[in-house]
Formats: structure tokens, C-alpha cells, sequence
């Protein structure tokens, strides 16, 4: 799964913000960041089997990001390439938004 460095560097060179102050970079990262996570958490409640809800709330609580990857991991066999899809479109519709080419 995707680590929050990979994360931040992939949101750098979609956007082409790199040469931006890091002020502005930690800005622009932090609002999409937070719209990332919720479509991530949208497609994965959505993929995630009904009966592995309770666990899913389990490990969540727990906060340990290596046991929830491997949750869910073993619950939805294509979890990763939901995730790159997801932080894809989440991306793409910013820079339409934002009138970036």
C-alpha cells in the first residue's frame, strides 16, 4: 500500500508543485491529502465484505496502518489497485478544478 511519503511525492509531480514555497505545498497537500483519504475510505467500505465490518472497526481503532493493510489486504484482493484508482481520480478532478493541464 501506498506510504504518506509516496503519497506526497505522487501528488508533487501530478500537480507540478514542486517549485511552489513549502507553506504553499503543505497547504495545497493537506486539503487534497484530506480528500484522498475519503475516497479511499469510501471505495474500501464499499469493497469490504459485510461480515468483516466489526473487524474492520477493530483495527481501525487500533491505528496500527501495517495491520490494517494487511486486513485489508486479505478482505479485498484488489484493495491496491482500488487505492491507485482512487488517488488517481481524486488528483485528476483537482486539476480539472484547478485549470491544471
Amino acid at each position: 500500500m501506498i506510504t504518506q511519503k509516496e503519497l506526497r511525492r505522487t501528488i508533487l509531480e501530478d500537480l507540478g508543485i514542486g517549485h511552489l514555497p513549502l507553506d504553499t505545498q503543505d497547504k495545497i497537500l493537506e486539503k487534497l491529502g484530506e480528500n484522498i483519504i475519503k475516497r479511499i475510505t469510501l471505495v474500501v467500505l464499499e469493497n469490504l465484505p459485510e461480515d468483516a465490518q466489526p473487524e474492520f472497526d477493530v483495527v481501525s481503532a487500533s491505528g496500527d496502518e501495517a495491520k490494517m493493510q494487511e486486513f485489508l489486504k486479505s478482505k479485498i484482493p484488489n484493495v491496491e489497485e482500488l487505492i491507485q484508482k482512487a488517488i488517481q481520480g481524486t488528483i485528476s478532478e483537482f486539476k480539472e478544478l484547478a485549470g491544471i493541464k
